[in-house]
């Protein structure tokens, strides 16, 4: 425990940022958002979502939260919900151009 420490002296343990561990990490992301798609689940970081993600994918969430560093599950997690959204919004446009096409 240092003088200064913010923490309360718990010294919390993050995976080194090596190729090796990104790698893991990726790995246990990949599976864990797999399940996820499985469960018919978007944002794991909902509440409401946390009963279904402990029966559907608790495994794959643990490895995920074993595996990553905390800032980076925050990060995947939310990157998950823009990106699915940006998609969503793309294909509208899309939808919307070949629309105004057809009615030219």
């Amino acid at each position: 425990m240092g003088l200064f420490s913010f923490d309360g002296g718990k010294k919390e343990s993050q995976p080194p940022n090596t190729r090796s561990q990104r790698k893991l990490c990726w790995e246990s992301r990949d599976a864990f958002f797999q399940c996820l798609d499985k469960a018919d689940i978007l944002d794991a970081m909902d509440p409401k979502n946390s009963k279904s993600i402990k029966s559907h994918c608790k495994v794959e969430n643990e490895k995920f939260e074993e595996n990553c560093a905390h800032s980076w599950i925050k990060y995947f997690k939310e990157k998950r919900v823009i990106d699915f959204k940006r998609e969503q919004t793309i294909k509208r446009i899309e939808q919307e151009a070949k629309q105004r096409e057809r009615n030219q």
